[in-house]
């Protein structure tokens, strides 16, 4: 298992849902409407200090969707956040302002993702050079389809982010990291070089999708998956969604592949704590 050398706290918080029918999201699940909650999570870093790993929803979602093409966005996926759901709310009503934020780990660049930036002016994000060029350009319906709204970006963006594909590789070769090399069969990075927080790629779902690993102060192994896996029954029971959510994909041969890796790790090493974003069992 990895080796970790800081114990992080976090906590779950959901910003918003939008709904879509159970069927295509999970194999054999009837015809029904589902939830996917929105969910962010707010890590404490003993010196990095507080960070959060995407920030779902917030109300801007609504407004950035009221006209063509983005209008399509909002019909194709209903959206419902509620007054002082937001996270930037969520945290402060937590007694934690906006700057006390450092660092906003963005997963991948779809809307349910990144709703919340601009609610956070002093944060540095971090993400993927990868999914970031796949996206920069995207204008109109370009963007729809890519379910990337691109006024949801802070216009500083670039000068605020660091690539994760900059960063420091760790040791795959050291004992702790088999079972994660073995199963992935990719690099982790190691966002400050001090083996506390780990990347990894998981891409499929969307372009340069990164996940996130680090340990907890019960010195449990938590694996943010963001939407590598949708449902923790779908990585349990091995139930990947149907093809028809394979249409909305950037590639789904290699969605498969890492939803594949998931469902093995987790009956490998079944102590690791999986969370995806959009599961209600989590929450």
């Amino acid at each position: 298992m990895v080796e970790f050398n800081k114990m992080i706290s976090y906590k779950l918080f959901q910003a918003g849902y939008c709904t879509h029918n159970a069927k295509a999201a999970l194999k054999g699940a009837p015809s029904s409407e589902m939830k996917f909650p929105a969910t962010a999570a707010l890590l404490k870093h003993p010196d990095k200090g507080y960070i959060l790993f995407d920030t779902g929803y917030t109300r801007a979602f609504y407004e950035e969707t009221k006209k063509l093409p983005f209008s399509l966005y909002a019909k194709i996926t209903p959206v419902y956040v509620k007054e002082n759901e937001s996270i930037v709310e969520q945290l402060q009503q937590e007694n934690i302002r906006e700057e006390e934020i450092q660092y906003i780990f963005l997963s991948h660049f779809h809307a349910d993702h990144m709703c919340g930036l601009k609610d956070f002016p002093n944060s540095t994000f971090i993400c993927s050079k990868e999914a970031y060029d796949s996206v920069k350009n995207k204008q109109g319906i370009r963007a729809v389809m890519a379910a990337y709204i691109p006024n949801l970006l802070p216009h500083d963006f670039e000068e605020r982010a660091i690539f994760i594909e900059d960063m420091q590789i760790a040791g795959m070769e050291h004992p702790p990291f088999e079972v994660i090399s073995e199963v992935f069969e990719k690099p982790l990075y190691d966002l400050w070089g001090d083996r506390s927080c780990f990347a990894i790629n998981l891409s499929g779902h969307a372009k340069g999708q990164y996940g996130l690993i680090f340990q907890d102060e019960k010195q449990q192994t938590i694996f943010l998956v963001a939407d590598a896996v949708w449902r923790s029954a779908a990585y349990r029971e091995n139930r990947p969604p149907s093809k028809l959510a394979f249409l909305i994909m950037d590639d789904p041969k290699e969605y498969k592949k890492n939803f594949e890796k998931i469902v093995r790790l987790h009956s490998m090493a079944k102590e690791i704590k999986i969370i995806p974003t959009h599961c209600e069992e989590i929450l």
